[in-house]
């Protein structure tokens, strides 16, 4: 979570980049991470993902000629763009080229402003770093003159990532990122997009999730090939049971009277997508139900279908999540996101977690060489405007309702 220590250092670092004048306006988007549902999204399934604490501050000012200036504090990146002329460049501002590019489409132009980036969410980490970008600067449009609620700043972040960036992702990392709710994951239909919030209150557990030290880039990863290959699975199955808008439209009992005639790759990722949705019906029942060995076992099947059936694992997920498995107290664990490295989150006794924080790190080191990081995830509220003075939410910052 990012202090009012780092705040205060990056608001004089941005009055020492930009020059004195009006405070800027602090909004902030959390990362999230999935506790079960992957590659569901995308085929109008059902996914279970919280808020966490980590995530991307964004500091903003009106200015009062082009071009619009844009700064990431975390890495240095530094670039400009003329708001009446918004195209891609083919780097991380993108994710903030193609919010404006389509916020410009919807309410006009974007008068110039200068914008400075900074928090604390590790990159390509598989932990939503872009759909935090996107949606903090969805959200901070509002101090330019935009009109945006939290469903459609989810909206049109995911336009900008799938449409101007070019990267075919479901809706789950946006909608997570801007509505979450603090104490709740978020049961979300990714094909009418009406949600629920179901209470993380499951006596005597803890969500730890953990960073294999691998990143990765869904640009540069089968990512949109598992997409194409679930669409050939739907035109292949509908062709004999008749029309669906997506996979998820397709129940079990009618995969199964196909599945044999199937080719081998388009029935192993229906049969993914069709059995995670159903685990994720599961999932929350045993939320509700305060069942967390049954919450467990879903997590582990669903590491085993992610990893055989989607084939979206990677050695160092497949050991990170048998270590942990060996470990007092671990309930369940299971790779989180979209895979080809990222996390896996496990589900913890409490009196497990330091312990297992204390071995899990030295071990996995042993095995693979890579260096873990480890975050004990609470679910935690949306995106929203901060208070400038103690970086605090207002009582009347940016919050959801559940649909």
């Amino acid at each position: 979570m990012i202090g009012k220590a780092e705040i205060g250092e990056r608001r004089r670092e941005f009055a020492a980049r930009f020059g004195r004048g009006r405070e800027p306006d602090l909004y902030f988007a959390p990362g999230r991470v999935n506790l079960i549902g992957d590659h569901t999204d995308y085929n109008g399934g059902l996914v279970l993902p919280l808020a966490i604490a980590e995530g991307t501050c964004v500091l903003i000012r009106r200015k009062g000629a082009p071009p619009a200036r844009l700064y990431s504090a975390n890495t240095g990146w530094e670039t400009e763009f003329d708001p009446r002329e918004i195209v891609p460049r083919g780097d991380w501002t993108d994710y903030v080229r193609g919010v404006f590019f389509f916020l410009a489409r919807s309410q006009g132009l974007p008068p110039p402003f200068d914008a400075m980036y900074f928090g604390d969410l590790p990159l390509e980490a598989g932990l939503s770093s872009s759909a935090s970008l996107e949606v903090a600067t969805a959200i901070s449009s509002s101090s330019l003159g935009f009109r945006v609620d939290g469903e459609e700043a989810a909206r049109i972040a995911w336009r900008a990532e799938n449409e101007f960036v070019g990267m075919s992702c479901g809706v789950m990392d946006q909608y997570a990122v801007s509505l979450s709710r603090a104490g709740h994951l978020m049961l979300l239909d990714c094909r009418t997009l009406q949600y629920d919030f179901v209470p993380f209150d499951l006596p005597g557990t803890s969500l730890v999730v953990g960073h294999t030290g691998v990143s990765r880039s869904l640009l540069d990863s089968p990512y949109n090939l598992r997409r194409r290959e679930c669409e050939r699975a739907l035109g292949l199955i509908t062709a004999v049971v008749g029309p669906r808008e997506d996979l998820s439209q397709v129940t079990l009992e009618e995969f199964e009277a196909v599945a044999r005639a199937l080719p081998e790759v388009p029935r192993m990722r229906a049969e993914h997508v069709l059995r995670e949705n159903l685990r994720v019906r599961l999932a929350a029942e045993c939320l509700r139900g305060d069942d967390p060995q049954g919450v467990g076992l879903l997590l582990n099947e669903s590491h085993a279908s992610l990893r055989d059936l989607y084939e979206v694992s990677s050695p160092e997920l497949d050991t990170l999540q048998e270590i942990s498995l060996r470990q007092p107290g671990v309930l369940g664990c299971r790779m989180t996101g979209a895979g080809f490295g990222g996390c896996v989150i496990s589900l913890i006794r409490d009196g497990s977690v330091r312990e297992y924080l204390e071995k899990v790190p030295g071990l996995y080191r042993g095995v693979t060489g890579h260096d873990p990081l480890f975050i004990e995830a609470s679910p935690s509220a949306g995106a929203k405007k901060l208070d400038k003075r103690t970086g605090s939410a207002p009582d009347t910052g940016h919050s959801a309702t559940a649909r």
